[in-house]
């Protein structure tokens, strides 16, 4: 064995290990944290969205395996890269050491390709050498990598540190992670059409929610199905639904699509009609409070039980009044009450101040970033009041949930078991963020689309709509504060209060 053959073999290690603390790093950055899955696993969270949060947890779990294994191996190499190193004229003559060597490096597969092809590549003629980019995917790269470059290239051209425009990302990230571990992570040529229909079929079969039961903690989608599976039928979990289910299948014929774009000769997956398992839950869709239950609840939360509970008892009227969803409330700063241009607004758009720093506002979405009017009866009933006066630590008026680690979980099963106790709770149909839809009912009602889009922190429905203003206007917000109060609803327990807050 020469010095090059032995040069280029140490290199080959070398790039090996340098590639391994790159993936550390990648899978460090690019886990989903506890903040950013609870953004999109709050209340209000659809179907969709509770489904996603579960695999970004499933995929946080075997994040932090892999970097594990790959600190393992990393600890492997470094000691075999010592052994070639030690003493490079001994090892060229005690052949015996090499081949040793080499015995080693056969049990770690990718090390081993590496090091092989550059043993082979020295000892060979040299050829021309020709400019291709590290992109040029063929039929045997593996989908994890090829899927990878096009996830981080997304991610890149949306910016990366912009926080609202990552949310995509996540999704594509979470069914990308479920699609390797369902049908596997093979050379790109391995892959049919029909295997679109074994991620459907398998998909059907996992339990939603499944993150926050205790029995399916630190297991595998796989090891999860089978053991929901075993369970009697009437103790099995029920399992996603068939929007979360389409849009799996969605994110994941996305990055195919993308793929397979610059490797000729792959089949077309996005093209193959899936046939939705049988038995899948169709999904419910919210609808607004019915007026006699809303009554019923802001009846009970002005009472002066209710009342010694503030954190409790002002959400569904600042809900209804506002339109705000969930988690936007229990964020909500007292400083977050602002003038503008001689209106009075909730500024959802500022950071938050924790601590004397600024942080970014965990929002939904782009648009969640908005100006919220405020209608006179939010200062009739006291709220505005008492939101500006709380003396909460940072200043949060809902503070009693920031005492949870996920404050917005913390508030939807506060506020579930209020409404399960006056039996006007309603599985997925008639629930807190109903109180969203009667807000949208209201506000489109008096005054359109466009202000009732921009009040709630919805993207616009057209192209035209897009032009203009995003912020409400001065004239839209006394437009909103002008408008009559929600048919039948009676504020009167609020607005006729005679005590003590």
């Amino acid at each position: 064995m020469t010095r090059e053959i032995l040069s280029a073999s140490l290199k080959a290690l070398a790039a090996e290990i340098d590639s391994i603390a790159k993936r550390d790093r990648y899978l460090l950055f690019m886990a989903p944290s506890a903040a950013e899955i609870h953004e999109i696993d709050g209340e209000g969270a659809s179907e969709n969205g509770r489904g996603v949060a579960d695999l970004m947890r499933s995929e946080r779990a075997a994040a932090a395996q892999k970097r594990r294994n790959l600190k393992g191996m990393r600890a492997r190499l470094e000691k075999i890269g010592e052994a070639l190193a030690k003493d490079k004229l001994a090892w060229e003559v005690e052949r015996g050491t090499y081949e040793s060597v080499v015995k080693v490096l056969g049990s770690l597969e990718r090390p081993a390709a590496s090091v092989a092809a550059a043993v082979a590549a020295a000892s060979s003629e040299p050829e021309p050498e020709s400019e291709t980019d590290v992109r040029a995917f063929k039929p045997t790269t593996l989908l994890s990598v090829a899927g990878r470059v096009v996830l981080n290239v997304r991610k890149e051209a949306v910016n990366p540190d912009d926080k609202d425009g990552t949310r995509y990302e996540e999704r594509l990230e979470s069914a990308f992670a479920a699609f390797l571990e369902v049908v596997g992570d093979k050379p790109l040529s391995y892959y049919l059409p029909i295997h679109m229909q074994d991620f459907a079929t398998f998909l059907a079969r996992v339990p939603k929610n499944r993150a926050k039961i205790a029995m399916f903690k630190g297991l595998t989608l796989r090891q999860i199905v089978e053991k929901n599976s075993a369970l009697p039928l009437d103790q099995r979990e029920p399992c996603l639904a068939e929007t979360t289910i389409a849009s799996y299948l969605s994110e994941v014929k996305n990055i195919w699509s993308r793929v397979a774009g610059s490797v000729p000769g792959l089949k077309d997956m996005g093209a193959y009609r899936v046939t939705m398992p049988k038995n899948t839950a169709a999904s419910i869709d919210r609808e607004p409070i019915a007026v006699p239950s809303l009554n019923i609840w802001l009846k009970d939360a002005a009472t002066p039980k209710l009342m010694k509970k503030p954190h409790k008892a002002w959400l569904p009227l600042a809900g209804l009044l506002t339109g705000m969803r969930l988690a936007e409330l229990i964020y909500l700063q007292r400083t977050d009450i602002v003038d503008v241009e001689g209106n009075e607004v909730i500024d959802l758009t500022r950071p938050l101040l924790m601590g004397g720093q600024e942080i970014d506002r965990p929002v939904k979405t782009k648009t969640s970033k908005r100006y919220v009017a405020i209608h006179p009866l939010l200062h009739e009933s006291g709220f505005i009041a008492y939101a500006k006066s709380v003396k909460s630590p940072d200043g949060f008026v809902f503070s009693h949930f920031h005492q949870a680690n996920d404050p917005p979980d913390a508030a939807q099963k506060q506020m579930s078991n209020w409404m399960n106790a006056l039996g006007i709770h309603e599985t997925q149909r008639q629930v807190f963020h109903s109180l969203r839809h009667s807000a949208k009912d209201w506000f489109r009602d008096h005054v359109g689309e466009r202000l009732c889009d921009k009040q709630c922190g919805h993207a616009f429905g057209s192209v035209s709509a897009k032009y203009g203003a995003k912020l409400l206007k001065p004239k839209e917000v006394r437009k909103i504060m002008e408008m009559p109060a929600p048919d039948g609803v009676d504020f009167s327990p609020f607005t006729s209060r005679h005590w003590e807050i």
